[in-house]
């Protein structure tokens, strides 16, 4: 049986715009209840992205508001995974310098991202204060692992 390899351009798949967010918040609930909060948005929890890397399933949250009124969804994404309490081996010294992998490993500094699409997306909700340090727009065409964020 003869197998077909079916070639992608993943550029044709971007509709979006991508931006890093550096915040002094590690757990993502706490970010969006303060983005929810000042800003007056809508995140909620959707369905992790599942990304294999390395040969081991990673999990990382999401977090979804589409704003009706501009026609454009956001997307928060937290960049290092999460992984399930599986029964791991504590005796094994391997496990204790097990590093977690981010989504997008080129933007460590950035502990989010953010996925903007729509039509008239040309302004994020939010701004750095108090709790985001720095937001930044990325280029995607830069990005060695963009295909993870195609969803």
């Amino acid at each position: 049986m003869a197998f077909k390899t079916l070639l992608i351009d993943e550029s044709e798949f971007i509709d979006f715009q991508l931006y890093g967010v550096a915040s002094g918040y590690t757990n993502s609930p706490q970010l969006i209840y303060h983005i929810n909060r000042i800003f007056e948005t809508q995140f909620c929890r959707s369905e992790d992205l599942d990304v294999l890397i390395e040969e081991k399933l990673t999990y990382f949250p999401v977090y979804e508001w589409e704003d009706f009124d501009s026609q454009v969804c956001y997307h928060i994404i937290k960049n290092s995974a999460y992984t399930l309490n599986n029964q791991q081996d504590f005796g094994n010294l391997a496990t204790l310098f097990e590093v977690t992998p981010f989504l997008i490993g080129q933007f460590k500094e950035y502990n989010y991202l953010l996925r903007v699409s729509g039509e008239f997306a040309e302004e994020i909700p939010f701004t750095e204060n108090s709790f985001i340090q720095k937001i930044t727009k990325l280029d995607t065409e830069k990005i060695k692992h963009i295909g993870r964020l195609i969803f």
